[in-house]
């Protein structure tokens, strides 16, 4: 490589880090529009040990009618649903399933009014719609049976409810207004009466409108919405635990977290630089380049949500990292020690012969990456994704990027041992037995060439 194109190289380098650093953490307005911008490593999702929030454990009852595990199913569609519909973009809805029967975690992260979500997630409530005002009527649709969805519209310019069923559900409420089309059905909710809506056609779509005179407003649809989609759920559920994370023992972790990560990187960096030198300098700027990629995504993709465990994780893809480099650098410090190769070429043969070791290594740990985050709990989770993330991108900077920096180190400077941190092995002394050995070797052969003359 020509020094002209490794100065290029090393100066784009240079620039992507000093930019990537910088734009992670400023803010600023747009100009002339009304947007403003956000360091992209401000704008990591986090998860509820970090930024505060709810947590509740529902239990599941199993009533016996239907398949339970796609009834469980149904009913975490639901819940995700109804947190999506609220605003909650960050909520997670968790099963689990154990030798006691089903249990479903919701974390809603980062809220701001604690009150209106233990209200939202904690009275999952049992909707019916009956032929009378009387909630010992017969039931004409059940919400966990039939209803898929609700939701805020409009129509004619204002506010309304809009229901979706789910196909039993398309073909019994298309029996019901058939057979009340004109008349009046009553909605109750956990037994009590909640609103009346008049049958005004027969629907046999699957979908409809509740309106009334005069509209609603848009809290008051939403409200509706929200307790009809609340009372969807396929299974009845009762709340074990709810309590309240406070934001501050997330403020604690993400500062001590960040003090941690930034003396331990910092001590990496003095390591390899003293340990190996030029090579050590190349790993630091390729370690520089895998921290602001790794944020970035970290950012930008949509299942990445930052827990403790998920911070464990990328410290552990880190430490992995610059293990790739220690393995790369001390085959080079082999190949140039057990032979007169020049740097350049044991740099190259280093690189080749170590891949395959470090290729093996980074994929079974990218397995169990991957079956943690197909198989685990919701703790394990966030260590998965962090994890699988920092291993994909250390392989990359470890084989590509710490490679390519070398070479254009090399331009500079091919031949300077001490700059490189390498050294030619010394010849070892023959032990004397083995001299003693080869001696008497000679004579046996010398005696035995006489004896056949």
């Amino acid at each position: 490589m020509s020094i002209k194109k490794s100065i290029v190289i090393l100066t784009v380098l240079s620039v992507f880090i000093i930019l990537m650093t910088v734009f992670a953490v400023v803010s600023f307005p747009i100009g002339n529009t009304v947007y403003d911008y956000h360091g992209y490593a401000t704008t990591i999702k986090l998860g509820l040990d970090l930024s505060g929030g709810v947590s509740a454990v529902f239990e599941v009852h199993d009533d016996g009618k239907g398949d339970l595990d796609s009834r469980v199913e149904g009913t975490v569609t639901a819940l995700q649903d109804l947190l999506l519909s609220r605003g909650y973009t960050e909520a997670t809805v968790t099963p689990t399933q154990s030798s006691g029967g089903y249990t479903i975690r919701v974390e809603v992260p980062d809220v701001d009014d604690p009150d209106a979500v233990f209200e939202l997630i904690g009275r999952p409530a049992r909707l019916e719609f009956k032929g009378e005002n009387d909630a010992s009527a017969e039931t004409l649709l059940s919400g966990s049976e039939h209803l898929d969805s609700a939701f805020v519209t409009t129509q004619n310019g204002q506010y309304a409810v809009g229901l979706v069923f789910n196909e039993e559900g398309t073909k019994v409420f298309a029996d019901i207004t058939e057979e009340y089309n004109g008349s009046t059905i009553y909605i109750f909710i956990d037994g009590s009466l909640y609103t009346q809506v008049n049958i005004q056609s027969v629907i046999t779509n699957g979908s409809a409108v509740i309106t009334r005179d005069g509209g609603y407003s848009y809290d008051e649809a939403r409200e509706f919405a929200t307790r009809l989609q609340s009372g969807a759920f396929g299974v009845e559920l009762s709340a074990t635990e709810v309590k309240t994370v406070s934001p501050t023992l997330g403020e604690d972790a993400i500062k001590w977290a960040l003090i941690a990560g930034a003396i331990g990187v910092g001590l990496i960096f003095v390591f390899m630089a003293v340990t190996y030198r030029g090579m050590g300098l190349a790993a630091d700027i390729a370690l520089c380049i895998y921290i602001v990629l790794l944020l970035w995504f970290c950012s930008v993709l949509p299942w990445v949500q930052l827990t403790l465990s998920g911070i464990a994780g990328i410290l552990l893809s880190i430490g992995m990292a610059v293990d790739g480099n220690i393995v790369i650098f001390e085959r080079i410090r082999d190949e140039y020690r057990g032979s007169s190769k020049p740097i350049g070429t044991s740099v190259k043969t280093g690189f080749k012969r170590s891949t395959a070791a470090i290729v093996d290594g980074n994929v079974t740990t990218i397995i169990g990456a991957v079956v943690l985050w197909v198989l685990g709990s919701a703790t394990l989770v966030g260590f998965a994704v962090t994890l699988f993330i920092g291993i994909i991108l250390s392989m990359f900077t470890c084989l590509l990027v710490t490679r390519l920096v070398l070479s254009c180190f090399l331009s500079f400077n091919a031949s300077s041992e001490k700059f490189y941190g390498l050294k030619r092995g010394e010849e070892k002394p023959v032990p004397d037995f083995v001299l003693k050995k080869g001696a008497a070797t000679q004579k046996k052969t010398k005696t035995a060439g006489e004896g056949a003359k």
